[in-house]
């Protein structure tokens, strides 16, 4: 797959795991998808990794975009190895790149990986980051599902980069819902958000009512959600 643009200058750079079949204990039928996101802003950034054995994937899907080395930014949502074990392939490639993150984020990475030379900054809810035309706001979501995690709010463009707080597991050459409709169906489509909320997240329903609750107070508009998976 090569990158797609969801809207404005941001990029899904991700790579498709056709074969998976197991994910978290659960069966995944239909496979998944490692997504990611490339902002090309004043300040190009990148939007969390994928599992290293994907690493080389996503990195030609950014090198059709840009010299890798030109990217200013890389945010980390949630350190699971799904998302984040590619970073020790990719950082190398972004020598300039500033690394945000939760507190519990850097703690849990730094235990595998040699961050010492990396520019790494801690983020909490309502910091904001500005890359140019696009200003990113940070959002801390722990316990959705991990401790460490957060989602990243893209203001401009009222695009929510969710990680696993929504999704699903699919493996598929559309990049959007309605076009995976045209090509199986809603229904489909609808058991596989059901199984991921139930698989991954509804032991954390209260929290989850409780952080859309939040993001209503913030007076966030969301247009768009792009998911770390499916």
């Amino acid at each position: 797959m090569k990158p797609t643009e969801l809207r404005n200058g941001i990029y899904w750079v991700g790579a498709i795991d056709w074969a998976v079949r197991d994910f978290h204990g659960y069966e995944t039928p239909r496979g998944t998808t490692y997504n990611n996101y490339l902002m090309l802003d004043d300040e190009p950034t990148l939007v969390d990794t994928v599992k290293y054995d994907f690493a080389d994937i996503t990195i030609k899907n950014i090198k059709n975009l840009i010299e890798p080395s030109k990217i200013k930014h890389v945010v980390i949502n949630h350190i699971e190895n799904d998302h984040a074990t590619g970073i020790g392939k990719i950082m190398p490639l972004m020598p300039d790149a500033t690394v945000y993150m939760t507190e519990r984020a850097r703690k849990g990475l730094e235990r595998f990986f040699d961050m010492s030379g990396w520019k790494v900054k801690t983020v909490k809810t309502g910091e904001t980051l500005k890359i140019g035309a696009r200003t990113l706001l940070f959002l801390e979501t722990p316990m959705l599902h991990w401790p460490d995690s957060m989602v990243t709010y893209v203001q401009e463009d009222k695009v929510l980069i969710s990680q696993d707080a929504f999704g699903q597991h699919i493996a598929s050459s559309a990049r959007f819902d309605d076009e995976f409709v045209t090509c199986a169906s809603i229904q489909e489509l609808e058991d596989a958000v059901w199984d991921y909320y139930a698989n991954i997240l509804m032991p954390f329903g209260q929290l989850i009512k409780a952080k859309i609750a939040e993001i209503v107070k913030l007076g966030l508009q969301i247009e768009m959600i792009a998911p770390d998976h499916g």
